[in-house]
């Protein structure tokens, strides 16, 4: 039995679920918290002047990679008032150094549910996260800087609830879990040098995103996922070497990103190959990825080429093609669109036949048939996955946003049904004696950190087919404040999570914030259901009921 369901757990996709202690090492500095702005503009990459565009070695690095190449772009939405904040921008010509960064403290509450589907013995009811960050620039020469993001951060959580043998709630002692360790995050350090204004070089880790989408980036083969109740807040890059040449007409970037394999406490230890003692395979992990950007009769239109080896998913060779586009209407109308074009899925799909009964579960144990496999990784038929929508920013500067995510390759009815199945097995062990959550794997399946070993206050893997993320901003209420609202649904079974924050600017340099999560199951008659007859949505089994958090940052 405990053979069957350890196989079953390290085989089981991740269920999108809220978890981790917050998102101290993805906040950005230079922004209050909540503030949302253009699509491509939280993340930029070096260079990326716009065709035609001549400009100075200071401002090589625009705020935002696809907002400076966007000649039509919307301006971006106004900052919190006076966050003292700094600007994510090089040393001016005058400066040498420039130091700036933030101190935070979040305290958060989290109401675990034991009586749910997935075990919560690894949820810290309670957690405090600390962070220091320090972003430094450095002007080497005229033409030359050097930029580092680092983040120190400790973290402590505690009162965790589980479940004992009869399936009653009961309190768990402390320990440590993978949600409560210190790291360093280097979110950004590099190096960049202009060699002339139609060419510009970049080495070491930087986050670069050449598509539009707000709360989420189809053609992004690079980078962590960012957090869609808080896209702006994520600026953890990947090692890279990139060139770029922005000519009159055109801009042109080519990026090599080898793959960090290895990392301990967030310092990485092994790139392109696995280590020696460590040797999963003799392949080399990397991702290579070009782009061509234009300004076509007022649109951005860019074209994507990636190709890469067992890098971001289990692709082998893989090239793969990315288009997408961004044009305003009436000065407050933005519309925009990405879409990644490839062959196969890398997705894992749960045999239905492994999960219908515990008996079949330790059968195919038995058989060392895999409950989970790869059934569509080499298909040659087209799989896209596509994003469109719009943003309309009013004369008082607020902001609402819609988006809708199609994924070709995302579960279907019966998929998620074969999930419900594998959830329903979970109450059937514990009612023999056997808990789940011991299970080896167990832990880093049902909740932990981001796959770059990062705390996370939001894990995001859409596993369906069609998503809406709604967004809703405004600024400056009662000047001092802004308020914002998130909305992530999955359109097949309308559960959602919902996020609200609001931001409190209190002095120039300190900042207050106040945020709720939520799940929303969705309405039963469109769930799956488990062998039990209980109902299963995407969203209505994360292992929280709720999650509230305080935030006070500091800036110097």
């Amino acid at each position: 039995m405990r053979a069957a369901l350890a196989a079953l757990a390290l085989g089981l996709p991740l269920v999108a679920a809220a978890r981790g202690p917050g998102a101290g090492p993805t906040a950005r500095a230079s922004r209050s918290a909540g503030e949302v702005v253009a699509p491509g503009a939280g993340d930029g990459a070096v260079g990326g002047a716009g065709a035609g565009e001549a400009r100075a070695w200071p401002a090589l690095e625009a705020e935002g990679g696809q907002a400076s190449d966007a000649g039509a772009a919307l301006p971006e939405v106004a900052a919190t008032p006076s966050t003292g904040a700094p600007a994510d921008e090089p040393p001016s010509a005058k400066k040498v150094v420039d130091v700036t960064g933030y101190g935070m403290s979040r305290t958060q509450f989290t109401r675990a549910r034991p009586w749910g589907l997935l075990p919560t013995n690894d949820v810290p009811q309670l957690q405090q996260l600390l962070e220091f960050n320090a972003q430094v620039k450095v002007s080497v020469k005229e033409r030359s800087y050097l930029s580092t993001d680092v983040s120190l951060i400790g973290s402590f959580g505690g009162f965790y609830r589980g479940v004992d043998g009869a399936g009653r709630e009961v309190a768990l002692p402390d320990r440590a879990s993978p949600q409560v360790q210190p790291i360093v995050s280097v979110n950004e350090f590099f190096v960049a040098h202009e060699f002339r204004p139609e060419l510009n070089v970049l080495v070491g880790k930087k986050r670069i995103v050449w598509g539009p989408g707000l709360a989420f980036n189809p053609t992004d083969l690079l980078n962590p996922r960012r957090d869609p109740t808080d896209p702006t807040f994520q600026r953890s890059g990947v090692w890279l070497a990139q060139v770029e040449a922005p000519l009159s007409f055109a801009t042109f970037s080519l990026v090599f990103a080898p793959t960090q394999l290895k990392q301990v406490s967030g310092l990485p230890t092994h790139f392109l190959f696995w280590p020696s003692w460590d040797q999963r395979d003799t392949q080399a992990h990397y991702q290579l990825a070009a782009r061509a950007y234009a300004l076509v009769w007022d649109t951005d239109v860019t074209l994507m080429v990636f190709y890469g080896n067992r890098s971001v998913d289990v692709f082998e060779s893989k090239p793969r093609v990315g288009l997408s586009f961004s044009r305003v209407f009436f000065e407050a109308l933005e519309v925009h669109g990405e879409a990644l074009l490839q062959t196969g899925s890398p997705r894992d799909f749960v045999d239905p036949a492994c999960v219908a009964s515990l008996v079949a579960a330790n059968l195919c144990q038995a058989q060392r048939r895999p409950f989970t496999t790869k059934a569509k990784l080499t298909e040659e038929v087209l799989r896209p996955r596509v994003l469109v929508g719009a943003r309309w920013q009013f004369a008082d500067d607020s902001l609402l946003s819609l988006e809708y995510l199609y994924q070709h390759d995302g579960w279907n009815q019966d998929h998620f049904q074969a999930l419900a199945d594998t959830l329903g097995l979970i109450p059937e062990a514990r009612a023999l004696g056997f808990d789940a959550a011991n299970v080896p794997g167990a832990s880093a399946l049902f909740g932990g950190t981001s796959p770059d070993g990062l705390p996370v206050r939001f894990a995001f893997d859409p596993r369906g087919r069609h998503y809406a993320f709604l967004t809703f901003q405004k600024p400056r209420l009662f000047d001092d404040f802004t308020l914002q609202a998130v909305v992530i649904a999955n359109l097949r079974d309308l559960s959602s999570i919902v996020n609200a924050s609001l931001a409190w600017s209190t002095t120039e340099w300190l900042t207050l914030s106040l945020l709720a999560f939520a799940p929303v199951p969705g309405p039963d008659a469109l769930a799956t259901r488990t062998a039990q007859g209980t109902p299963v949505t995407e969203f209505g089994v994360t292992p929280f009921a709720f999650r509230a958090m305080f935030e006070a940052r500091a800036f110097f």
